[in-house]
C-alpha cells in the first residue's frame, strides 16, 4: 500500500466533508488540501525537488501545522515534531540530532534566531496547485524519547512501520467510517497523536482538536457533549482529572473509548463506563520504538473484569504485523502464565535509534531458531492461555508520566546542572488525584523548590518537571549498594503525599 497516495485519494473522495474542527472552526478536506499545497510550494522553494530531507514542524494547534506535516510527507521528506512550549535548548538538541535545516512554524512563537534551522512561516498560506506525491521515502518521522544520558533519544520510524500500524489498526476497527468524529487529545510531539489524526484522515472522518490555552479537561467534556464525538483516545490520567465529575457526565454518541500510554486501572475505567454506555472499551500498548500501538485489548465493560491482573486491564493481543515473545534474563521463552520481559518483533519495530551505532544497552536481540529480530521493551508481562498479555511493571526505573516515557537519569542530569552538581534521585508516585507524578530527592539542598522548578523549565519539557522536590541529609543505601527507595518513601511520606 502506498500510504500517501491512499491519503490523497481519501482527501479527494471526501473533498466537501469536514476534515478538522480547530478552535471551533471547521475546515473541509478541500480547504485542507489547499493548505497542504501552499506548504508544499513553500517547502519546494527552500529545498527544491530534493527528497529524503528532515524537516521540523513547530506543532501549534493550527490547520497549517497539519498541512505542513502532510506537505513534508507528500514531498518525500521526514517530519520531526517540535513542541512550541519546550525550552529552546531541547528543541535545538532535536534539530541538531535529526539534521533538520528547515522548520515550519505557523505562529512564530519561538524566535527564529533562537532555533538552529531556517524558519518557514506557512500561516494562512494556501494554493490551488495540485499536490505532488513523490515516490515513497524510507523514513516517515523522528520522535524523541527521554534518554538515560541526559539528552533526548531519537526514534526514527520508517514508512513500512507506519503503514503496518495503519493497516493493523484499521483491520481491527472495520466499523469506523467517514461519518466518525475523532477527538485528538495528545500534543503532536507524542506518537499517540497519530491515532487521533492519521486514522480519521485516512477514513475521511473529522478530527476535533483541543484548543491551546484552554483548560484541557473541561474542554474535553464540552467537545464530547456538543460535537457527539464517536472515538476518543485518552491516557488514564485524563480520566483521573475527570473522575470527580463522572456522575454528571453521559456521552451516548461515543462508540469507542480507547486508552494508552499508562497502565489502565479497572476500577477507574469501570466508573467511566457508566458515562459512555454505548462505547466499547479498549486498552492499547506500544513503546515509541514499535510505532504508536502494537497490542490492544477490546471489550464491553461487562467483559472487561475477566481480563484484569492486579487491578490493571489487559493490554490484549498483538496487531497482525506484530510478534510477541516473553523471555527470561537469558532470552529464553517463558511458559504461559510466567512473567518475563515483553519483547516485540515484526514490521512495526524501528530499525534502530538515531545516530546510535553502538550501545552497550542494546535494545534488540535475534532469536536462535528463526533469526527474527525483537525489541526489548523493558516491560514485564505474562501471557495467559488465551494469548492475552498482562502488563506487570518495569524491569528498570523508567517512568510513564501522562503517556510520556521518562528516564529518571535525564531529570537527575538536569537537576545536577542547576543545583551545583548536588546528588539527586527521581522517582514516580501517585498523587492524591491518582495521577502518576515525579518526586525528586536532593542531598543537602537549601533552595526553594519552586525556584529549582523554574530553572528546570529552561532545560526540560513540562512532562519532566517534578511535582515534589525534597531535600534530604543523605541517601539511604540498601544491601545491594543502591539508593533505598522504600526507606525514602517511608521517611518522607508526609512530604510526598501531603
Amino acid at each position: 500500500m502506498n500510504l500517501w497516495k491512499k491519503f490523497d485519494a481519501s482527501f479527494k473522495e471526501n473533498a466537501s466533508a469536514n476534515a478538522f474542527c480547530i478552535g471551533g472552526k471547521f475546515y473541509s478536506y478541500n480547504e485542507f488540501v489547499e493548505y497542504i499545497s501552499g506548504s508544499q510550494q513553500l517547502l519546494q522553494k527552500n529545498i527544491g525537488q530534493s527528497t529524503g530531507q528532515t524537516v521540523g514542524v513547530i506543532c501549534n494547534d493550527t490547520i497549517e501545522t497539519f498541512a505542513a506535516i502532510f506537505a513534508i510527507w507528500f514531498s518525500g521528506c521526514c517530519f520531526v515534531p517540535l513542541h512550541p512550549l519546550h525550552p529552546t535548548i531541547v528543541n535545538n538538541e532535536k534539530i541538531e540530532q535529526s539534521g533538520a535545516r528547515f522548520i515550519f512554524d505557523s505562529e512564530m512563537n519561538q524566535s527564529p534566531s533562537d532555533l538552529q534551522a531556517k524558519h518557514i512561516c506557512n500561516k494562512e498560506i494556501k494554493s490551488t496547485e495540485p499536490l505532488i506525491i513523490t515516490q515513497e521515502m524510507e523514513r516517515a518521522y523522528i520522535l524523541f524519547t527521554s534518554g538515560s544520558t541526559g539528552k533526548p533519544k531519537g526514534v526514527p520510524i520508517n514508512l513500512k512501520n507506519l503503514t503496518a500500524f495503519a493497516e493493523g489498526f484499521l483491520e481491527l476497527y472495520p466499523d469506523l467510517t467517514s461519518e466518525d468524529r475523532f477527538l485528538q487529545t495528545y500534543d503532536l510531539t507524542s506518537d499517540a497523536a497519530f491515532t487521533g489524526y492519521l486514522i480519521p484522515l485516512f477514513l475521511g472522518a473529522t478530527v476535533y482538536t483541543i484548543p491551546s490555552g484552554s483548560f484541557k479537561y473541561l474542554t474535553i467534556v464540552k467537545i464530547l457533549q456538543e460535537q457527539q464525538i464517536t472515538f476518543t483516545k485518552f491516557t488514564p490520567s485524563i480520566l483521573n482529572y475527570l473522575r470527580p465529575y463522572f456522575k454528571s457526565m453521559r456521552f451516548d454518541s461515543l462508540k469507542h473509548s480507547h486508552f494508552g500510554g499508562e497502565a489502565l486501572s479497572y476500577d477507574l475505567v469501570a466508573e467511566w463506563a457508566k458515562c459512555v454506555p454505548n462505547a466499547e472499551i479498549s486498552n492499547g500498548y506500544g513503546p515509541t520504538e514499535t510505532t504508536v500501538t502494537c497490542t490492544i485489548h477490546r471489550a464491553n465493560i461487562d467483559q472487561l473484569n475477566e481480563h484484569v491482573y492486579n487491578g490493571i486491564v489487559s493490554i490484549g493481543k498483538p496487531f497482525k504485523e506484530v510478534k510477541i515473545l516473553i523471555v527470561d534474563e537469558n532470552d529464553r521463552i517463558v511458559p504461559d502464565g510466567e512473567k518475563g520481559e515483553l519483547c516485540i518483533g515484526g514490521s512495526q519495530v524501528m530499525d534502530g535509534y538515531l545516530n546510535v551505532f553502538h550501545d552497550d544497552r542494546n535494545p534488540f536481540f535475534v532469536t536462535e531458531n528463526t533469526q527474527e529480530r525483537y525489541y526489548r521493551s523493558g516491560d514485564l508481562a505474562f501471557k495467559n492461555s488465551q494469548g492475552d498479555l498482562f502488563f506487570c511493571g518495569r524491569k528498570d526505573d523508567q517512568l510513564k508520566i501522562s503517556g510520556y516515557r521518562v528516564e529518571p537519569a535525564e531529570i537527575e542530569f538536569a537537576v545536577g546542572n542547576v543545583a551545583n552538581g548536588l546528588k539527586s534521585k527521581a522517582f514516580g508516585f501517585r498523587n492524591k488525584g491518582g495521577t502518576e507524578s515525579i518526586v525528586v530527592f536532593i542531598e543537602k539542598f537549601d533552595e526553594e523548590p519552586e525556584k529549582l522548578k523554574d530553572k528546570l523549565r529552561t532545560l526540560l519539557p513540562s512532562a519532566l518537571i517534578p511535582e515534589k522536590v525534597i531535600s534530604i541529609r543523605q541517601f539511604p543505601i540498601n544491601m545491594n549498594g543502591k539508593v533505598d527507595k522504600s526507606v525514602l518513601f517511608e521517611e518522607y511520606s508526609t512530604q510526598i503525599y501531603g
